[in-house]
């Protein structure tokens, strides 16, 4: 049976529970309507001190202006605060060798980190659905990502470089409720034709992969993909509960590595160089970290970014190189 767009709001107060009203919260409204709707349940959902936060891309020309006008006179009608930011995503994007996808995800991410450095904010709200999750999904099946790729956007995860967290409230809604929460409230919204061009890969995947999946399916799986996507995540969190202890250590010792699982093995060795290289390391590097350990032959080191190198020695590997954390045991 077909939800009424009128559910949403106490679904809304469901998985909003336990947040305070009374704080301050930043939410990132870009003027489409997965935003605005978001906005409007916060109000509704009695969050009484909100900071519109919109974010300028530099990639529109005069619509993206008009779109942080709109969004700047919605935060003004509602009596909220609004914080604008702007950025060059295409010279970013050359000058990194990122897309610009990337780009401007990591302009924007530095953007709500200003925002709620500069409003004491904890919280910031982002509109992303149950849509965006099953995108998000398929996305990074088809990269051969793991659990963190494939459970990446979650209800809640802190905001790197902040103290703040970012929450999801609306992952339990799919896009066609969303629209028909925003029809039925009359909601005004800005679009953005780039959402239709075929240039981006997540438009080819909302636009034509999840349409083909779903008739070869004979259903709509956003719902069970986004579920999917939350299980993802916790078995995730899980994981790496399991190997966080021995994480921490400088040095892992080749015997006990040796007997474990290899997929207890290929979370270890991750989190381990994660947390010892202060990045994190792709499945290749991984996996001949793995074989070295499994390997008693030379050579008995291999390389890793930055000029560090992975060793074995006497029973055990540990990293060396200009930038290798100190051992503490």
């Amino acid at each position: 049976m077909k939800k009424k767009a009128a559910d949403l709001l106490p679904r809304f107060l469901e998985r909003t529970a336990g947040l305070p009203l009374d704080a301050p919260a930043v939410v990132g409204v870009s003027g489409g309507m997965d935003s605005v709707v978001l906005l409007d349940l916060l109000r509704r959902a009695g969050f009484s001190r909100l900071v519109v936060a919109h974010f300028h891309h530099g990639l529109r020309g005069r619509a993206a202006d008009e779109d942080a006008r709109f969004v700047e006179s919605l935060a003004q009608k509602n009596a909220m605060a609004f914080v604008a930011g702007r950025g060059k995503t295409r010279a970013r994007a050359a000058g990194k060798h990122e897309s610009i996808e990337e780009a401007a995800r990591k302009l924007r991410r530095a953007f709500f980190r200003r925002a709620a450095r500069k409003h004491g904010a904890a919280l910031i709200f982002l509109a992303h659905h149950a849509n965006d999750a099953a995108e998000t999904v398929l996305f990074h099946l088809a990269r051969g990502s793991g659990l963190r790729g494939m459970g990446s956007l979650r209800e809640s995860s802190p905001l790197e470089g902040s103290s703040a967290e970012i929450a999801r409230p609306l992952l339990g809604f799919t896009r066609r409720e969303i629209e028909s929460y925003a029809n039925s409230h009359r909601l005004e919204f800005r679009h953005d034709e780039s959402n239709f061009s075929r240039c981006h890969t997540r438009n080819r995947i909302r636009h034509d992969v999840l349409p083909a999946l779903a008739g070869a399916v004979g259903f709509d799986p956003v719902p069970c993909m986004a579920r999917a996507a939350a299980i993802l995540a916790d078995e995730d969190d899980w994981s790496e509960m399991q190997v966080a202890e021995t994480a921490a250590h400088s040095r892992l010792e080749l015997r006990g590595l040796r007997a474990l699982h290899i997929a207890h093995q290929r979370r270890l060795l991750r989190a381990w160089l994660r947390i010892h290289t202060g990045r994190d390391t792709d499945f290749a590097t991984i996996e001949r970290a793995r074989a070295l350990a499994a390997s008693g032959a030379a050579p008995a080191k291999i390389n890793l970014p930055g000029g560090r190198h992975l060793r074995r020695r006497a029973g055990r590997l540990f990293i060396e190189g200009p930038a290798a954390r100190r051992p503490r045991g």
